[in-house]
């Protein structure tokens, strides 16, 4: 749930900022009232840098088991803050800005709870087994990822929990076998323009974002977080080769998904079935049963050496709610009557399916 009603009234010295998320506090003016914070256990916002990872700012990546602090700061003060789920195991590269942050957090013993939507009775208090006393927890971080999305679809993973944004759908593949049907794929979908619903992704998951094509801001949260199930797609954890162990990879085979202005879908691009080539680590792969000669609904292997599986699942056009690229066309549609696509991609002329000029949708058989 993001955050709405954020600051109560505190008696405290006037300071430039109000704690507000219109007029966020200074760190100085963060640091100079954390007893009346811890006593209010108000959620306020501030203004800060991140200068680095860990409790002291010397780390450029938490690491995956105990540390989940950042070290904030502005030119006269710095302070800790701490969270499970925005901060554990992410690396200062992971995220494309780091200045000028703006952070919901709250000061006291209270801490965000590290927990899924479904069951959140089950939720786990992770900061209490590292941090002792009051201290800050983060609550949202906005500014620290901005993503760009082409040709309607990106796949990726991040070591931190985020917010889907409006214009955004998340989905999860999930990959099966049995010996009577064969090798099964499902899709399912997450709408950041779903009313009434707010979906926070868990750290480290792996989804395919369907967008228009643009650059979109993501909010890491410390929210409760979507329980997706059945879900086979995978993050890396370097650029390059990321090569399986043991036999869970026996009979499976990874491809990575990928998708450019002539195909989008999953590709094996390597000969050994546990390894995967990858450009980056936030890139992502789907793992498949390599047995099968067959996909229920005798949807056969596109290639004879199974070396690719094309995209079935929907695109951003799917979803009636997401009218960004349409409300784009008409603001750029100019007196040489710009022609679309639905990608919202300029074309030279109309081509075979629909396509939009001057905002409106037209077809051409």
């Amino acid at each position: 749930m993001m955050i709405l009603a954020l600051m109560a009234s505190l008696p405290l010295a006037s300071f430039a900022g109000d704690g507000t998320k219109e007029n966020p506090y200074t760190v100085s003016e963060l640091n100079a009232q954390k007893e009346a914070l811890a006593t209010s256990g108000a959620t306020v916002w501030v203004k800060a840098d991140l200068k680095g990872l860990g409790e002291d700012g010397s780390l450029t990546e938490n690491t995956e088991t105990t540390q989940m602090a950042g070290f904030f700061g502005d030119a006269t003060d710095n302070f800790v803050a701490y969270s499970y789920q925005i901060l554990q195991g992410l690396a200062m590269s992971d995220l494309t800005n780091t200045k000028d942050l703006l952070i919901a957090l709250t000061y006291g013993t209270t801490v965000h709870k590290y927990g899924n939507t479904s069951s959140p009775e089950y939720a786990s208090d992770y900061e209490k087994n590292a941090v002792t006393g009051d201290h800050f927890s983060l609550a949202e971080v906005h500014g620290a990822l901005t993503l760009s999305i082409a040709n309607g679809y990106r796949g990726y993973h991040i070591p931190s929990s985020y917010v889907v944004p409006k214009d955004i759908v998340a989905a999860r593949v999930a990959s099966g076998y049995t010996s009577a049907k064969g090798a099964t794929i499902s899709y399912g979908y997450y709408d950041g323009a779903e009313e009434g619903k707010t979906y926070v992704i868990n750290k480290n998951t792996a989804l395919v974002l369907l967008a228009n094509n643009g650059t979109y801001d993501f909010v890491l949260s410390a929210d409760y977080y979507e329980q997706i199930n059945s879900n086979s797609l995978n993050g890396g954890t370097q650029a390059g080769a990321n090569v399986g162990t043991g036999n869970t990879n026996k009979d499976r085979w990874r491809f990575r998904f990928m998708a450019n202005d002539t195909k989008t879908g999953f590709e094996r691009n390597s000969d050994d079935n546990a390894t995967v080539n990858l450009e980056s680590k936030d890139e992502i792969y789907l793992q498949v049963n390599s047995k099968s000669d067959h996909f229920a609904g005798n949807w056969t292997w596109e290639t004879e050496d199974k070396k690719w599986i094309s995209w079935q699942g929907k695109s951003i056009s799917d979803f009636d709610t997401h009218t960004t690229a349409i409300r784009q066309m008409k603001a750029e549609t100019t007196a040489d009557d710009a022609v679309y696509n639905l990608q919202g991609q300029r074309i030279a002329e109309p081509q075979k399916g629909i396509y939009i000029k001057n905002g409106k949708k037209y077809v051409t058989k």
